[in-house]
């Protein structure tokens, strides 16, 4: 029989080793990104590890974007993908979708230009807040 101290440390160290995964996750650039900063700062910074030979892109490793107006304020959510993948045309054939599931791209919040918040924590509380209806990840 374990001591409860035994099982109390071993979940500690789960949980410990459970957070430092889940931080490895976080791409380097996405970790750049600073609050107060420029909507065309984040975007350098999001297109930094860009290969020479890429065709030219307003919004480099953004997947999709949307704007929101609320009370006079515009938000705009970019959705980051590491991997530079864009979202399929509107009019695309729907048999041809390579869709990447929301959960797994980074959103980039900013407020008026300027970047406010990342991470899905920051955007799921701020659409609560502020009642926008948010795709299903």
């Amino acid at each position: 029989m374990d001591h409860v101290s035994v099982r109390r440390r071993g979940w500690m160290f789960a949980a410990l080793s459970a957070v430092s995964v889940l931080a490895a996750c976080e791409d380097k650039r996405v970790k750049a990104v600073d609050t107060g900063i420029s909507r065309d700062s984040a975007v350098s910074i999001l297109a930094h590890d860009m290969k020479p030979d890429a065709p030219p892109d307003s919004l480099p490793n953004v997947y999709s974007r949307a704007q929101y107006l609320i009370s006079g304020k515009t938000y705009e959510v970019l959705y980051f993908d590491p991997s530079n993948k864009k979202a399929p045309p509107v009019n695309a054939v729907r048999g041809k979708t390579d869709t990447i599931p929301l959960r797994k791209l980074t959103p980039i919040v900013l407020l008026n230009n300027k970047v406010v918040g990342k991470g899905w924590d920051y955007w799921d509380s701020l659409a609560t807040a502020n009642k926008i209806a948010l795709p299903p990840k």
